[in-house]
């Protein structure tokens, strides 16, 4: 073994012992308590003692005590919460489902809006509009059809209508060309 060797083991070894040694000290003086304050348990006769002793309700300390003549004291009144309203919000939240995935949209003040949309498995989202002006909509695609959910409000409650078409290779059937929310 060199002179190395030998040095670095020596001085491993010296910090491993001092580590353990403050390890087990720190566990040593956590487990006898910090202030050497101990918990004693009482006695039978203690505990007697002390359920026989009337409770004193919470206040001020006795010596604190106000005259009896004089009339309790109390806090004084918060004043209460306000609360101001700047506007009417009389949004309705809808889940609106289809085979090809489904939107969340609301209302307000008579126009859709579209809050959030997933596709569903084989699908993906081709197109949207999320707010007014013009018609608000999701298209989600597969690879063999389009389906296209146009968001409108009827009674400031969202409603949607679906229209699908299919990828048949007549161009005169291929999406974006007929039935586009919003276009000729």
């Amino acid at each position: 073994m060199s002179k190395h060797s030998a040095l670095a083991a020596t001085v491993w070894s010296a910090a491993a012992v001092l580590g353990v040694g403050a390890g087990m000290a720190a566990i040593s003086a956590v487990g006898t308590g910090i202030t050497e304050r101990g918990v004693k348990p009482m006695t039978p006769d203690e505990v007697d003692a002390a359920l026989a002793v009337p409770a004193t309700p919470p206040g001020p300390p006795p010596s604190a005590a106000p005259s009896p003549s004089a009339p309790p004291r109390r806090d004084p009144p918060r004043p209460a919460p306000t609360v101001t309203v700047t506007r009417q919000v009389t949004t309705a939240i809808t889940n609106l489902a289809s085979e090809a995935g489904d939107i969340v949209a609301r209302c307000d003040r008579g126009a859709a809006f579209l809050v959030s949309w997933t596709p569903a498995q084989n699908f993906s989202v081709g197109a949207s509009n999320r707010t007014p002006p013009g018609a608000v909509f999701v298209r989600f695609q597969s690879s063999t059809r389009f389906v296209t959910m146009t968001v409108t409000c009827r009674a400031d409650r969202p409603s949607a209508a679906v229209g699908v078409d299919r990828r048949d290779g007549d161009p005169r059937s291929q999406y974006p060309h007929r039935h586009f929310p919003g276009r000729g």
